[in-house]
């Protein structure tokens, strides 16, 4: 072949790609076809108001309504509410009102009512949520959270499709609380559980077609665990359309922001006089590197308790200090037993990030002995103050920094330093949000590590993959080039 037709050969071929691009951006979504998905594990709790996993916010996304949307470009959207509630009363209160027709896949109308229940569920003592910073601010959640009440005070239904919310303090981020997946209501979303036999390997999920925001596209989502390298495997021989993990697994690959972070909590009252040899050798670790050696996923060095990505251009997280000459003068005195230092038992990125203090702290004289513990473990011993250092790992749900602060604090030290975190941050964006968390992170006596995200990895033929600004998916919006063959 000659070099002129060799050149023709590849312009044709060029043109061609660039056609077949131009057809499937503007093609139509395509009803049909069964979209699988990898995941690190499976879900294992299908309760939108106890999930904090990515597999189970995942899960909940799919089967459960938002009240509100976060889109692409941060802005929020109605979902169950039929608009995005504006303040009253001075910002002490908000009317929500639910879209007319609403149902749970069952058919069972959705009002008003449900809306307040969501809420109160977040505040139960019988299966206690770490979500309760949803609903902290409304009037009336001090009483519920002791057990005092059985309904929460603040959140007055006015009819069958309107609700008031009035709150303790004046928080104008209400309506992003709106938009947690926590307050999502179950059965409500695109997909149901498909009926299944035997206890499977995969989570299959039928659409719903009452569904508030229409039928979904694909006519089956199958949910299944693979590790990194089975993940990516599985993606290449196209027996997967997504694969949801910190890796990259190939395909078009796109970075959810890095919004789980990672700490350390010092309980000084326990340490006594340790206390200050621990903090100053939690303050001498170099934050980004232990995030570039350490975070399986995305991640980026804190400065504070609140992530990165939602302070806009916050000063980036000092680097560690190393320790001065003579640096015997800063060794702790010798203890008569290890200090205890928790840390989850499913989060890797913590364990990692503990084996690294470990080492450190003994560099320092101070003997560590590592206690990975089971989450709700762990959230208990830090409420009742039974530990010395703490790693934990929290996923920031609420794309606003008065609401991350709340979160982060409500795991790390309890109900009421949440509220504190809130109202100390309301209305704060930027480097005024950054100071407010800096001192917050001084008060609660925690030392930021890092914040991590997680990749996505999809099959070309993969469509409607949109991750908003709070790094979530809408799962009824994926379909498929040509629809796929029927489930």
């Amino acid at each position: 072949m000659s070099a002129r037709w060799r050149l023709a050969a590849v312009l044709c071929a060029l043109a061609a790609a660039l056609a077949a691009g131009t057809a499937h951006a503007g093609v139509r979504p395509a009803y049909g076809g069964t979209i699988r998905i990898a995941l690190p594990v499976l879900p294992r709790e299908r309760d939108p108001a106890l999930a904090s996993e990515p597999a189970d916010l995942l899960l909940a996304r799919a089967t459960a309504g938002q009240l509100l949307e976060v889109t692409e470009d941060g802005r929020l959207a109605p979902g169950l509410l039929e608009e995005v509630p504006v303040p009253e009363a001075g910002g002490l209160a908000f009317r929500l009102r639910v879209r007319a027709g609403s149902r749970t896949a069952s058919g069972a109308p959705l009002g008003a009512a449900d809306v307040a229940h969501a809420l109160e569920r977040l505040l139960s003592r019988a299966r206690p949520s770490p979500h309760a910073w949803v609903a902290l601010p409304i009037l009336g959640a001090d009483a519920l959270l002791a057990g005092r009440t059985a309904t929460l005070a603040g959140a007055q239904v006015l009819s069958p499709r309107e609700l008031l919310l009035r709150l303790a303090f004046p928080l104008p981020e209400l309506p992003w609380l709106l938009a947690s997946p926590a307050l999502a209501i179950p059965g409500a979303g695109a997909f149901v559980p498909a009926a299944s036999g035997a206890p499977s390997r995969s989570v299959e999920l039928a659409p719903n077609p009452g569904a508030a925001a229409g039928l979904p596209f694909a006519g089956r989502l199958v949910l299944v665990a693979a590790d990194a390298r089975g993940a990516a495997r599985l993606l290449e021989k196209g027996a997967l359309e997504l694969v949801v993990r910190p890796e990259a697994a190939g395909g078009v690959v796109t970075a959810l922001p890095a919004l789980t972070v990672t700490l350390v909590a010092v309980n000084a009252q326990r340490l006594g006089d340790a206390a200050p040899a621990v903090r100053a050798a939690l303050a001498a670790i170099d934050r980004a590197a232990l995030a570039r050696r350490f975070a399986r996923g995305p991640a980026v060095a804190l400065a504070t308790i609140v992530p990165p990505a939602l302070l806009g251009d916050p000063p980036p997280a000092p680097p560690g200090r190393p320790a001065p000459a003579g640096a015997s003068a800063a060794r702790a005195p010798a203890a008569a037993r290890p200090l205890r230092l928790l840390v989850p038992d499913d989060s890797p990125d913590a364990r990692a990030a503990a084996e690294r203090i470990q080492v450190t702290l003994f560099d320092r004289g101070l003997r560590a002995r590592l206690e990975p513990v089971p989450r709700a473990a762990l959230a208990s011993q830090l409420a009742a103050r039974d530990h010395d250092v703490a790693v934990l790992s929290v996923t920031v749900l609420a794309h606003r920094p008065a609401l991350a602060a709340g979160q982060v604090a409500l795991a790390v030290a309890g109900p009421d330093a949440a509220r504190r975190a809130m109202a100390l941050l309301a209305g704060k964006e930027g480097a005024s949000a950054q100071d407010a968390a800096a001192a917050l992170s001084a008060s609660l006596d925690v030392v930021p590590l890092f914040a991590t995200g997680l990749r996505v990895s999809a099959a070309p033929a993969l469509q409607g993959l949109a991750p908003g600004a709070d790094g979530a998916f809408d799962p009824g919006g994926l379909w498929l080039l040509g629809g796929g063959a029927p489930p």
